[in-house]
């Protein structure tokens, strides 16, 4: 008992530290650059790992197994791809919406293993699916048309005026997405892959990705002297928002049952919301409350209600991200 009271905290405070994460990563954004936050949240999180790694032997083992034909495909979608997503939502959306809409990531976890890997879903799991779905989409609807910071401003995609509210909550979604994606890819990995050795692997390729983006992008990478206390901020997101819950996740989840793990998850958007109004990131507004409660209930439900077969879907962890 004692052993799986000491997993589960360690699972919980993974989930924390994601939520914690989301709100420092939004107040980066607001002078830094999404392309520039990403390539410091990641490079930075991958150097601490490596920091880490000179105290612990397990960590310096792990660094000379890493499988990298699995690692570089796994790390340019999660958290590479995630993270890019995750930053653009946070310069076109809220904490709020961010939050709620990044954990679609288990409803799009339920959906793709029923559509790609022939699980089946009870009429209590389609309908908590229904009823997500219609959370998010409340949440994302509002949250473009009452935030402060993009309220009116529209961006240009491919010649084509969009709101940037619309752009924030589709990026949203898309790192849900990229993280469901991803769950589905880890349930074929085989067992005796060692898992630290693969988050290294992913962080490495990530922060690789990252780079190349800011030099095709010609993106000039701030300093401490042009952006102030900012840099900092992003520095910080990279280190509580990556390092610090892969490391206490991959500690823990291989001694929890899978739905442990996936009520954990809910911790995340609770934590982000509540940690985002103490920064001053705001609270949600008019008809966002409703649609988070559809979406919890909806998460709630799936983890309470869905069947065996259906269980390991609910296994990944979100990438506040991203």
């Amino acid at each position: 008992m004692l052993h799986a009271n000491k997993y589960l905290i360690a699972m919980m405070l993974a989930m924390v530290s994601w939520g914690v994460g989301n709100p420092i990563a939004d107040i980066a954004i607001e002078h830094v650059d999404p392309v520039s936050v990403t390539v410091i949240e990641l490079c930075c999180g991958l150097i601490v790992f490596f920091m880490v790694a000179i105290v612990l032997p397990s960590l310096r083992n792990a660094i000379k197994h890493v499988p990298w034909r699995i690692a570089i495909p796994f790390g340019l979608l999660q958290p590479g791809l995630a993270y890019f997503l995750g930053n653009i939502g946070w310069q076109y959306g809220t904490v709020t919406t961010g939050a709620i809409l990044m954990s679609s990531e288990v409803i799009f976890l339920a959906i793709g293993g029923a559509l790609f890997l022939r699980e089946k879903l009870n009429l209590w799991s389609v309908v908590a699916l229904l009823v997500g779905v219609t959370g998010a989409i409340i949440v994302g609807i509002a949250g473009q048309s009452t935030n402060p910071e993009t309220s009116g401003q529209y961006v240009t995609v491919l010649g084509m005026s969009v709101s940037a509210g619309l752009i924030g909550a589709l990026a949203f979604l898309g790192v849900g997405l990229s993280g469901a994606i991803y769950g589905l890819f880890m349930r074929r990995l085989k067992s005796e892959v060692n898992t630290i050795a693969l988050t290294l692997g992913q962080m490495t390729a990530a922060s690789s990705l990252s780079i190349l983006v800011l030099i095709l992008t010609q993106t000039d990478i701030p300093t401490p002297q042009s952006v102030g206390n900012y840099f900092y901020m992003a520095v910080l997101a990279g280190v509580i928002g990556t390092t610090l819950p892969f490391l206490l996740f991959n500690f823990a989840a291989p001694n929890l049952t899978t739905k442990q793990t996936a009520l954990s998850l809910n911790i995340i958007p609770v934590v982000a919301i509540l940690f985002g109004a103490v920064l001053g990131r705001g609270l949600p507004v008019g008809t966002q409350y409703l649609g988070i409660l559809l979406v919890l209930a909806s998460l709630l439900a799936l983890e309470s209600g869905h069947d065996k077969e259906t269980d390991s879907a609910l296994t990944s962890p979100a990438f506040p991200k991203s």
